[in-house]
């Protein structure tokens, strides 16, 4: 699918110069293809951050427990008794 918008937006180039602008067809199918691969980008990121949620955040708050777990054993061994 990227290959097949590559090649599209090459045929567009070869076709004109920069000064030239787009018509009005050529940038409906742009927005088109643009607003397709942004919707499917957001639900694979979307999809992504859920996983990530799930299996990286409980480590990280373990990770974070044991780092302040250690900072207060260590400041209760300073406390005179």
């Amino acid at each position: 699918m990227r290959l097949l918008i590559f090649l599209f937006f090459l045929l567009l180039y070869s076709c004109g110069g920069p000064e030239k602008p787009l018509d009005a067809g050529t940038r409906r199918a742009i927005d088109s293809i643009s607003v397709a691969q942004i919707r499917k980008a957001r639900l694979e990121i979307d999809s992504l951050c859920k996983r990530d949620r799930q299996t990286l955040m409980p480590r990280l708050v373990d990770s974070i427990r044991q780092v302040r777990m250690r900072e207060i054993e260590r400041q209760l061994k300073t406390v005179p008794r």
